[in-house]
């Protein structure tokens, strides 16, 4: 027989976190003006990052972090110094190359206060750097063979990755203001809905930005506002069906103060960043097992793993818990702001039907002594592990989880003992690694010497398919069947299966 196997390559495409790296940022801020610190309120550190240049087994990244502090001077009147840290780094992993379009994400994982003294305050933080691609692999697959091999065959779903875009887009917005000071500002960004239309991906979601500002009497209080965005980018090829992973980020926000004599207001301009990927389902019926009547063959198997995305989501939970003020720290008769809310969850897995992440809420509280007639803050931090049901999710699922604090409720209780509830949204990237084995090469053995038994007889065993029985036999599928009518399958064991070979 003529024999030509038909060999294809599949390119299976997924989301993978590459690797993850912390690095030290530190700065020195110094009061101006004659300006003497006293007190410091606040310290808010936010961070941005972009791909540099990208090496095999390595990626160069630069990033920006903007230190806000605020701080009362000697004579209890209200500050804000800020500064920018840049910094540069590289990451290391040998699954980088030049032809990958990979995506840094950076986040504070914790401030702190090195020193402080009247003139100037040094800060510190760690941040930690992910980086995530859509990788795609090449495997090597037997699709077909030459007439008189019986092939066995398994379908063989996978992602294909259709776009992969990091487009900018800006947002204005403008909101009334009392006559008062802005101290500073706070922004973060969620998005709620990925929705994949025809050549295009639609993102929703909102932009929470607190305001932290000072009236004519020196007494700090805060503002919050929600800004919702809904945005369309371009994404060729791009189908309803499309599975989608995106998200913005906001690079930057600026706070402008605008009046006409008698009514004040702020403008606030944002500059966002989407990650967008969509990925399109593909199969592909690959040989899993072959076998010849006349010939032996000799075949090379490979394990085909593809990448199963299952959930591109939002969790939205609600943490509890208090924060009690030290002995040498004044009672607080009324909270005035909170500030540095930030959500950092530092695990996150799955088992079967349920996603678990833990992490920690932290924030600032400034509040009001009236004994003292004083301004003083105290630090929270609150440890959570939460689960949720998914249907979707299974053990050993890998989960990529970050969030935003959207909410910070605060209550005084007995003036030394403050409760908070934070609300807490995250959002989740679920996925799975499925491995399928199938046959990379197959080559013609030598001739397999034909029986002279008039039938072979198969003791049937527990499970076995019409596929087993046949090769076991050597013969073909239609013959089991034909001359063994009415044999149920699978086999139950201990049935006895004919291959007539002489017949008269």
């Amino acid at each position: 027989m003529s024999f030509e196997p038909t060999i294809e390559k599949l390119k299976t495409s997924g989301l993978k976190r590459l690797c993850v790296h912390q690095a030290v940022v530190e700065a020195r801020l110094l009061a101006s003006g004659g300006v003497l610190i006293s007190k410091v309120l606040s310290i808010v550190a936010d961070c941005t990052s972009s791909m540099g240049e990208v090496f095999t087994a390595e990626a160069r990244y630069s990033g920006r972090v903007n230190f806000k502090v605020a701080f009362v001077d000697t004579e209890g009147n209200n500050h804000c110094m800020n500064y920018n840290a840049d910094f540069t780094d590289k990451l290391l992993c040998p699954s980088i190359h030049g032809g990958l379009r990979p995506n840094v994400s950076s986040i504070i994982l914790d401030t702190d206060i090195v020193a402080v003294d009247e003139r100037e305050i040094k800060l510190a933080c760690v941040v930690e750097t992910a980086l995530d691609a859509s990788v795609t692999e090449e495997h090597t697959a037997l699709v077909d063979a030459s007439d008189g091999i019986y092939l066995e065959k398994k379908d063989i779903e996978f992602s294909r990755l259709v776009i992969e875009n990091y487009p900018s887009f800006a947002l204005t917005e403008t909101v009334a203001l009392q006559n008062s000071t802005v101290l500073f500002s706070e922004a973060r960004m969620i998005t709620h809905k990925r929705i994949a239309s025809f050549d295009s991906v639609i993102l929703e979601g909102n932009i929470l930005c607190d305001l932290i500002l000072s009236d004519s009497e020196g007494m700090i209080f805060s503002q919050q506002h929600i800004f919702p965005f809904k945005e369309e980018f371009a994404a060729e090829g791009v189908r309803d069906e499309s599975f989608v992973i995106a998200g913005a980020n906001l690079s930057s926000h600026r706070v402008t103060v605008e009046t006409d004599g008698e009514k004040f207001s702020v403008s606030i301009e944002f500059e966002a960043t989407a990650s967008i990927r969509a990925f399109a389902t593909a199969r592909q019926a690959v040989v899993v097992d072959c076998f010849s009547v006349s010939n032996e063959l000799e075949m090379t198997k490979t394990q085909v793993a593809v990448t199963e995305h299952k959930l591109c989501g939002n969790i939205t939970e609600r943490v509890e818990g208090s924060v009690t003020l030290d002995v040498s720290m004044p009672i607080a008769d009324s909270i005035l702001a909170v500030t540095a809310s930030k959500l950092h969850i530092a695990n996150a897995t799955a088992t079967d039907g349920r996603i678990v992440y833990d992490g920690v809420v932290s924030s600032n509280i400034i509040y009001w002594a009236v004994e003292q007639n004083t301004k003083h803050s105290v630090a929270v931090e609150l440890p959570f592990s939460i689960g949720v049901n998914n249907s979707l999710a299974r053990e050993g699922d890998t989960v990529f989880a970050r969030g935003i604090v959207s909410g910070m409720h605060t209550r005084i209780v007995r003036g030394s003992e403050i409760q908070i509830k934070a609300d807490i949204e995250a959002e989740v990237i679920a996925m799975a690694t499925v491995s399928s084995e199938a046959i990379a090469e197959l080559r013609l053995g030598e001739e397999r010497p034909l029986s002279t038994s008039a039938f072979s007889v198969h003791i049937g065993k527990a499970g076995e398919n019409l596929w087993d029985i046949a090769k076991a036999l050597g013969t073909t599928p239609e013959s089991v069947m034909g001359q063994n009518p009415g044999v149920a399958m699978p086999l139950g064991g201990g049935e006895r299966l004919l291959c007539y070979r002489q017949k008269r």
